[in-house]
């Protein structure tokens, strides 16, 4: 019985290091995982962050990971899924993406009931603040927030704006444009995905085979896809007359970073630097957000220890249960006892073990959860009633050889 832990490669903390492990699938972490003998985690990957919480013993940090031990990943946990680590605070997407990691750590046979439990209470937490404060009201989004500059800084008034990419990020983009007079075009490296969403939303559609003419006929391109290679390269903007406006939503980048006096580029750490801005905005509700994280991380601990006291209890009876059926087997075998008799005595043993154990097993309860401080009185009671467990089965193997 261990507490949960955390790897995390995220763009605030260890932002160098993610921008190479970004590259890696699912696999690699599951694989990452296995070789340290850890079974029980759930691995969450967004375009902003690799966490991987896991229940075992602490991994010697060789792949440049920001390590959070316990309470201090569970109270990380908590700020994800509120969206006050999300590049643009308070952002809504997070909450599905912790779902489908959740979701596919379990299909998958990784899951425990403490993770399981931690998780559904991050998701809960989420939805909570989201309801109580105004954290979430407002633009929100990296897609929403990437328009705002264009608004904000550009007359994009009849303007054409290419979006590369068919995902949820260009599905925001296109209803957040419905109805503009801005030309827009969608294009894929699916084709017909790229026409099903331009004619849903009224645009125009293109493949990327050409990617020169689209960079040249459009005056505004934003790139959202989960490419791990350059679509736009320095080169390809070399012969590009007139002013082009360049957002880069995607990581690993899509767009080479290039100075060219024509070019305006935005990347993930522009944004990232006027949502800061956003952030400063929402201080009192963020205020809030940690008064609810705050309270509920308290809530968390008890309860997880109440579960693991439950567990050790039913180890405490386990353990009992095993000496109790040493006990009957060596009645048995110098006492000539009929079935009647020897189910009166089992009822009378059971009893007695209740008895003797409940005072003791309902006081560690009341003691763990009244003086959280002394959680740590659990994880050695599993490791003496784990030995205990041991020995006994061993005792009991070299009886019957």
């Amino acid at each position: 019985m261990v507490d949960i832990n955390l790897l995390t490669w995220n763009y605030k903390d260890t932002p160098d290091t993610f921008d190479s492990m970004i590259k890696y699938d699912y696999s690699y972490f599951e694989d990452l995982m296995q070789n340290n003998n850890i079974k029980h985690y759930v691995i969450l990957i967004t375009c902003n962050r690799i966490e991987i919480y896991f229940e075992g013993n602490e991994i010697y940090n060789s792949y440049n990971a920001l390590p959070l031990g316990y309470p201090e990943s569970i109270e990380h946990l908590f700020y994800v899924s509120s969206g006050l680590e999300s590049m643009s605070i308070g952002e809504n997407d997070i909450l599905r993406q912790i779902k489908d990691s959740l979701d596919l750590s379990k299909n998958r046979g990784h899951t425990n009931k403490f993770l399981y439990f931690t998780f559904q209470k991050a998701l809960s937490i989420g939805k909570d603040v989201r309801t109580k404060t105004n954290i979430s009201k407002g633009k929100t989004s990296l897609s929403t927030i990437s328009l705002d500059i264009l608004n904000k800084k550009y007359d994009i008034n009849n303007k054409k704006l290419l979006i590369i990419g068919t995902g949820k990020m260009a599905v925001a983009l296109l209803n957040y444009l419905k109805g503009s007079n801005i030309k827009t075009t969608v294009a894929g490296r699916n084709k017909e995905h790229a026409e099903e969403l331009a004619i849903k939303y009224g645009a125009f559609h293109s493949g990327l085979s050409d990617i020169k003419s689209l960079i040249k006929n459009n005056d505004i391109i934003i790139t959202v896809t989960s490419s791990k290679n350059h679509i736009i390269k320095k080169e390809d903007m070399d012969e590009i007359d007139g002013n082009k406006i360049l957002i880069d939503l995607s990581n690993p980048a899509n767009i080479e970073k290039m100075n060219k006096n024509n070019i305006d580029l935005y990347d993930l750490d522009s944004i990232y630097s006027i949502s800061k801005i956003t952030g400063e905005e929402r201080k009192n509700e963020i205020r809030k957000v940690k008064k609810i994280i705050d309270d509920e991380l308290v809530l968390y601990q008890q309860k997880i220890n109440e579960m693991k006291s439950d567990d050790i209890i039913s180890t405490f009876y386990k353990f009992a249960e095993s000496i109790k059926e040493e006990e009957m087997d060596e009645l048995e075998r110098k006492v000539d006892l009929n079935n009647e008799q020897l189910k009166t005595i089992n009822i009378m043993m059971n009893s007695f073990t209740n008895k003797i154990l409940a005072p003791y097993t309902n006081s560690v309860k009341t003691f763990i959860k009244n003086n959280n401080k002394y959680a740590y009185i659990l994880q050695e009671y599993d490791k003496m009633l784990e030995k205990l467990l041991k020995n006994n089965d061993k005792i009991k193997i070299k009886q019957k050889n």
